[in-house]
């Protein structure tokens, strides 16, 4: 049976400093190459945070996240960035940071019901994508379609804002150089032949990203729908009745 976590969204200004200090530590356990200073920076610079407390109260995963106005060709869009996304071993497979970050979403969406609103997630683990791929109805890149020229313009746009210079627009990918980035360490979620052959979502992402091992990040955008909210709650619950039969 799965361990089950209580997700709270609350703003970083709201953060204690040990909580902060608890969530590097969990940061640290995933990364090579980490920096506790890029790491509070990056925290700083968003507005969100949803955290995942077990029942001790000890955060056992987080992700961090701000909306924002983007200009993009005659339209403006509201864009909701996220940064890290961690969730500790012993809750993977749990759906409640899936949950909560849906709910913000959605609730996004209805403050912006007449604009396009969309997330704008970098990758550098295969299970940070498919918290994306497995979803939403409407996402860039994946393995089943060719990504639209406007898509492509506005991933292109949002990657040069955030990493300027750092964009391959061939690739689709935010390169960076040996040890510049932080990379997730070996033997944290690994992509396998086994898992590829079975997956095609993953071996898509290895094949479009194969310098995630060193931290390139695959830069990917999803359009927020109103029917995320009963798209992943069907999933969760078409598993249920699997397991009980």
């Amino acid at each position: 049976m799965k361990k089950k976590l209580i997700s709270k969204t609350i703003k970083i200004g709201s953060l204690k400093n040990s909580q902060i200090d608890e969530m590097f530590k969990l940061f640290e356990i995933f990364y090579e190459n980490v920096s506790y200073a890029r790491f509070k920076s990056d925290l700083l610079a968003k507005t969100k945070v949803i955290i995942l407390l077990d029942f001790e109260k000890k955060i056992q995963g987080f992700s961090t996240f701000y909306d924002f106005d983007f200009p993009f060709q005659d339209k403006t869009a509201r864009v909701l960035f996220s940064g890290d996304t961690i969730i500790a071993p012993d809750y993977w497979g749990t759906s409640a940071l899936t949950m909560e970050f849906l709910k913000n979403m959605i609730i996004l969406k209805l403050k912006y019901p007449l604009r396009p609103v969309w997330w704008f997630l970098i990758s550098k683990g295969y299970k940070t994508y498919l918290l994306l791929a497995n979803n939403f109805l409407d996402y860039y890149p994946r393995y089943d379609k060719v990504t639209p020229k406007e898509e492509s313009s506005l991933i292109a746009s949002l990657s040069e804002k955030f990493y300027p210079g750092k964009f391959n627009i061939d690739s689709g990918v935010i390169e960076f150089e040996a040890n510049e980035h932080e990379h997730l360490k070996e033997y944290i979620a690994p992509i396998t032949d086994e898992l590829m052959k079975k997956y095609p979502k993953i071996k898509f992402f290895n094949s479009k990203n194969p310098g995630w091992k060193k931290g390139d990040e695959l830069a990917c955008i999803g359009e927020v729908n109103p029917l995320l909210g009963i798209v992943h709650p069907w999933k969760i619950f078409k598993k249920i009745i699997k397991f009980k039969k």
